[in-house]
């Protein structure tokens, strides 16, 4: 029982993250082929992090890539959406300032992920890992 709470947490804090850019995966997309030789496909349910989503904890060299290459960009979610105060005829709104993450970051942070994955093998077990087994113990992003 404790085992699928965790897990339905861990879901629904996943769900609450803004989507991804489309330009973003297909930059990703682009540049994992260029660097790996392989079709960004090939990673799409690999290990616990690479692909959509992310739980549990990363299986091999390959999918830490996957898990960092998340971090980064959950990080610049973050710094985008800031709180911000305005001043509107004496009364002052309290809000959020959502700003699209720079085209600099995401190819930053596409092209730090293909290299990582260059540099990593691609362990054949993990290509269609199921997320059953990534079990609930989660690494902080704060290792980077």
């Amino acid at each position: 029982m404790f085992f699928f709470c965790c897990c339905l947490v861990i879901a629904s804090m996943s769900l609450q993250r803004p989507p991804r850019t489309k330009r973003g995966l297909l930059e990703l997309a682009g540049v994992i082929k260029c660097s790996t030789g392989r079709s960004a496909l090939a990673y799409m349910m690999y290990g616990c992090y690479c692909g959509l989503g992310g739980q549990g904890w990363p299986r091999d060299k390959a999918d830490w890539c996957c898990h960092k290459h998340d971090c980064c960009y959950g990080d610049a979610e973050l710094l985008v959406a800031t709180p911000r105060q305005e001043s509107i005829n004496g009364h002052v709104k309290t809000g959020l300032q959502n700003v699209m993450i720079s085209r600099t970051n995401v190819r930053r942070f596409s092209a730090n992920a293909a290299k990582c994955l260059r540099k990593a093998p691609f362990i054949r077990k993990y290509a269609m890992w199921p997320d059953f087994l990534c079990g609930c113990t989660l690494p902080t992003c704060n290792i980077y």
